[in-house]
């Protein structure tokens, strides 16, 4: 005869039942905080793509190491987390964390707790990171992160929102939500951008939090950081998330800042922003014709400079004989001509380039900045060239700016032709 159980009774079993990982937790936390030994060490099941040699570095997969290796036969093993935890007054205190391999024998002084569920390993740091000072809520994350089959979601959202939490914890706590769930990415790209926005939080955790933006799945932040530079454009989020969409390289990003680079209506800089973004790492010869076509209309001097910048940086014949062009144009502004010169070494001008630009130029401020260019440069061509000027200038002060350069080289050839001119 089967026999029923009383409401009570299943209450009771329910109760049992869901409370037993928690349960589970409580033990793990117990018996290190209970340990008679200064560190507890205890292993965990690592997730998959993540391997390291046991002693020395961890990878997390896609070129991420933690730790150094000074062997290259160390072989990159998938293997336990484990984890020693330093204690005092029952509080960890430090905690180091290795991947793979055998892993050295159990040193004098550590009680070692054997092997837990990864569920229950991240339970325990998670709730250390939630409490702990210093740098050990920041290595709690880390090595919670590593443990198989576990969604800490949640809890690193409360972390990352904890100003109570020191700022490297925060910022751990945000970086491994890009690990998360993918199918929470949207609950998740919602609370990075209340983060992101919440003028009242520190810089720090709002910056971490554009950064996780970028880097969460199947592109997932990049619409919502488009959003925010877009509609927030003259505030620190706007600028701080156009700056993250620049480094992103996502294909939105990129057409988004080209389209903002070629608005009229953005602050100086905003637009330098913009520009500067576009001609960064994943800059193309087609950015490269859009930064100098944009460049005339440009009335800001940030906005300017990002743009020669870019170019300098990008390098290149076209972009050389462009700079040029701008240092020779007598229509142009004076202060352009002298960035663009400012800007020509950079891009990789040649010293008989630099020196032609000399005579065609009549400007007399254009022509103590190419005196200056002529001193660092320093090597034969250019010293000939100053003791020319030196020589053949009739302009005075441009005479004596090369006579001066002139005098700090050493060379007794010089040294003569100095004497030479001076006794003229």
């Amino acid at each position: 005869m089967t026999k029923c159980l009383s409401r009570p009774a299943i209450a009771l079993l329910f109760a049992i039942a869901t409370s037993a990982p928690q349960a589970f937790a409580q033990s793990l936390a117990n018996r290190i905080a209970s340990a008679s030994d200064r560190s507890v060490q205890f292993s965990y099941p690592v997730r998959p793509g993540v391997c390291g040699d046991g002693r020395t570095y961890i990878s997390t997969g896609s070129g991420n190491f933690y730790g150094s290796s000074n062997n290259s036969a160390d072989q990159c093993l998938a293997g336990p987390v484990r984890v020693v935890a330093d204690l005092a007054d029952r509080n960890v205190i430090a905690l180091r964390t290795y991947v793979g391999g055998a892993g050295p024998a159990v040193e004098s002084g550590v009680t070692n707790l054997g092997t837990v569920a990864s569920t229950e390993a991240a339970d325990f740091l998670i709730g250390v990171a939630a409490k702990a000072d210093g740098r050990v809520g920041r290595d709690a994350i880390f090595a919670a992160l590593l443990g198989e089959n576990v969604d800490l979601t949640p809890r690193l959202l409360d972390i990352g929102r904890d100003q109570n939490r020191p700022l490297e914890t925060r910022r751990a706590a945000l970086s491994g939500l890009v690990r998360s769930d993918s199918r929470q990415l949207d609950r998740i790209g919602s609370a990075l951008v209340q983060i992101a926005t919440n003028e009242s939080d520190v810089q720090g955790v709002r910056t971490a939090a554009l950064s996780a933006l970028s880097r969460l799945d199947q592109g997932a932040g990049i619409q919502p950081l488009v959003q925010l530079a877009s509609s927030n454009f003259t505030s620190w989020v706007g600028r701080e998330a156009m700056t993250v969409l620049a480094r992103s390289g996502d294909p939105r990003a990129r057409q988004f800042l080209r389209s903002m680079a070629q608005r009229t209506d953005l602050p100086d800089e905003v637009q330098a922003v913009a520009l500067r973004g576009l001609g960064r790492q994943y800059v193309t010869g087609q950015d490269a014709n859009l930064l100098r076509s944009i460049y005339p209309r440009l009335t800001g001097q940030r906005s300017r400079d990002a743009v020669l910048g870019s170019l300098a940086d990008l390098g290149g014949s076209e972009n050389v004989q462009w700079l040029v062009g701008l240092v020779r144009d007598e229509k142009a502004a004076p202060e352009s001509r002298r960035r663009a010169l400012q800007f020509l070494a950079r891009a990789g001008a040649t010293t008989p380039s630099l020196l032609a630009l000399y005579e065609p130029i009549s400007d007399t401020q254009m022509r103590e900045n190419l005196i200056g260019v002529y001193s660092r440069i320093s090597d034969k061509a250019a010293t000939d060239k100053l003791v020319w000027i030196a020589k053949n200038e009739q302009n005075p002060a441009l005479k004596r700016g090369a006579i001066k350069a002139l005098s700090r080289n050493s060379d007794p050839n010089i040294r003569q032709a100095l004497q030479d001119i001076v006794e003229r």
